[in-house]
């Protein structure tokens, strides 16, 4: 399953998922199978094929996260992430591409970095409020507090 934000880079994402494509063929000598929303989501009814997304994250063996600057300030990614945890998946086998872009390589891994450490789920957007108010809730009642969930996601940089 492939998580990223649309509102990073596009051309830096395409880098950084063919640089881990490259090293998922070197170590296992053949084409990784994924999961790209693009593709698998009727992009004209989201609502109706979000409602199979934990079916989705289910059969899936690992995450992984093309983790650009607004990666983690955008709620449905961390929802990615939640539904990934609530369905048996393990952090270990979530792995972390990071998105850089050329100009700003720097800045953009100090941001993603200060992210992680510093993640709040109540500080990330959504389009439409009424999903946040949702969405923090549905995670509030799983892991009981938001705090504990916050610091679940810190550790997926470790």
């Amino acid at each position: 399953f492939v998580s990223h934000s649309w509102h990073d880079d596009a051309s830096a994402k395409w880098k950084a998922l063919q640089k881990w494509r490259h090293n998922f063929r070197a170590t296992t000598g053949r084409e990784p199978q994924v999961w790209f929303d693009k593709y698998c989501i009727d992009q004209n009814n989201i609502e109706a094929d979000l409602r199979r997304l934990p079916i989705c994250l289910s059969g899936c063996n690992s995450l992984l996260i093309l983790c650009g600057p607004t990666y983690l300030s955008r709620l449905w990614c961390v929802l990615e992430i939640f539904t990934y945890i609530m369905m048996g998946g393990s952090i270990g086998d979530i792995e972390v591409a990071l998105v850089l872009k050329e100009a700003s390589i720097v800045e953009d891994q100090e941001a993603i970095v200060s992210g992680f450490q510093d993640f709040n789920a109540s500080r990330c957007d959504c389009f439409n409020p009424l999903d946040k108010e949702r969405i923090l809730l549905v995670i509030e009642a799983a892991f009981g507090d938001l705090g504990t969930f916050n610091a679940v996601v810190a550790k997926v940089l470790d």
